[in-house]
């Protein structure tokens, strides 16, 4: 293995190098979106009561941060669920895929998880494993269509999320009524009271912060950081993402893209499952059994988080944060000025400002090559040089070949 030693005097230059990186670029976009998505939201405020508008807004982002409080533990429980729903978009879009069925995906989780804790009284890791299972099956289905059928799994997993809401209640409300607690409105029962060892543990520090501290937070990380292994550390996240980039390219080059497409949506899948089994196993809600309501809202919010987070695992732990933390935090705002719901808008605006990151990117790319190019021209006319921009080009081409040959040597 190749070793470069660096001298203290290259520090500096190294960097600024690493601050031109495009992750430090997409970094500063996400991080620019979200400064103006709130510069607006506290505009909007100020337009429906100016009087309260900041500090209300302080409250807005302050509300949760107080460490110790069971405010502070509400966001990390609410943040576990919501990350693992923002790493199920990620993977599938690292392999080329748009999963729009996490929302199914999420709910047969709580089908699975439910479902073993409450009519066969297992433990809380048999519960989260079922839900994984679960997840995966059913998020294999719009894998197959689009495996062998060529169906887009946009329209596939749009029509499974609504099969996925109405099995799921279905069977609560015929094969696995003893889930169910008529007394409390059709609701699914406490798991406290019909199965203990069903909860997520929580250290015995539940009853000290309000009943929202468990290990869930740290099973979500644990998966992101697994979920970023995958994809840059082995040979089948190579694979993966290279049949998302071309199948046809990875067909000729011996790859089986099928097989790679089922196996990334159930993946997928299986994280959206994990989401749901780290909420309703912690006890912090019972699905409520009715035939006609809507689809969860949590899966849908993991896609905000995945593109705000740049389609990063780890980008996504810190926007799952922010955004559950914005959420939590409009509760804490003086109601009868400002409803709960503007959370909703800050982060619905940082969503569509997320979409131009990528712009943004081209943009200050642009702008740095063509200073490059014109600080080569001007050095060249200084030492009596005629050097022309397609000669600037292919210089910065054998220097890109060049640091990469570099790297692989490293490596």
């Amino acid at each position: 293995m190749k070793k470069t030693n660096f001298s203290w005097k290259e520090l500096g230059t190294r960097s600024v190098t690493v601050l031109k990186s495009q992750p430090a670029l997409k970094t500063y976009s996400s991080l620019l979106c979200i400064f103006v998505s709130l510069i607006i939201g506290l505009i909007f405020l100020l337009t429906m009561d100016a009087a309260n508008a900041f500090s209300e807004f302080i409250n807005m982002l302050t509300g949760g941060l107080q460490y110790g409080s069971s405010n502070f533990f509400a966001i990390l429980a609410k943040t576990a669920p919501l990350l693992c729903c923002g790493l199920s978009i990620v993977f599938a879009n690292k392999t080329g895929m748009f999963n729009i069925g996490v929302a199914g995906q999420y709910t047969i989780g709580i089908l699975g998880s439910l479902m073993f804790a409450l009519q066969f009284n297992c433990p809380w890791y048999v519960c989260i494993l079922m839900a994984i299972v679960f997840g995966a099956i059913w998020a294999s289905i719009p894998g197959l269509l689009k495996a062998f059928c060529n169906v887009n799994e946009v329209i596939s997993g749009i029509m499974l999320n609504w099969i996925a809401l109405f099995f799921t209640n279905y069977s609560f409300q015929t094969y696995l009524n003893g889930c169910v607690d008529i007394s409390k409105g059709s609701k699914t029962f406490a798991l406290a009271m019909k199965n203990p060892s069903a909860l997520i543990p929580d250290f015995g520090l539940g009853s000290s912060t309000g009943g929202y501290f468990t290990i869930s937070i740290f099973i979500a990380i644990l998966a992101a950081i697994l979920v970023w292994f995958i994809m840059s550390h082995t040979t089948l996240g190579f694979q993966l993402k290279a049949s998302g980039l071309n199948k046809h390219a990875t067909k000729y080059a011996g790859i089986k893209e099928k097989r790679n497409i089922i196996i990334s949506m159930a993946i997928s899948g299986a994280l959206a499952a994990l989401g749901a089994s780290l909420f309703y196993l912690a006890g912090l809600e019972e699905w409520s059994v009715q035939a006609s309501s809507a689809l969860p809202q949590v899966p849908w919010n993991g896609i905000v988080v995945a593109f705000v987070g740049q389609l990063s695992p780890i980008g996504t732990i810190f926007a799952s944060v922010f955004t559950t933390l914005i959420s939590h935090g409009a509760r804490f705002m003086l109601q009868t000025s400002f409803p709960a719901e503007i959370g909703d808008f800050i982060t619905g605006l940082i969503v569509y400002l997320s979409g131009l990151t990528n712009l943004a990117v081209i943009l200050v790319n642009k702008y740095l090559r063509n200073k490059k190019e014109k600080q080569e021209l001007a050095l060249a006319g200084a030492s009596g040089e005629t050097v022309t921009t397609e000669e600037v080009s292919a210089e910065e081409n054998s220097e890109t070949l060049e640091e990469n040959s570099d790297k692989g040597g490293n490596e």
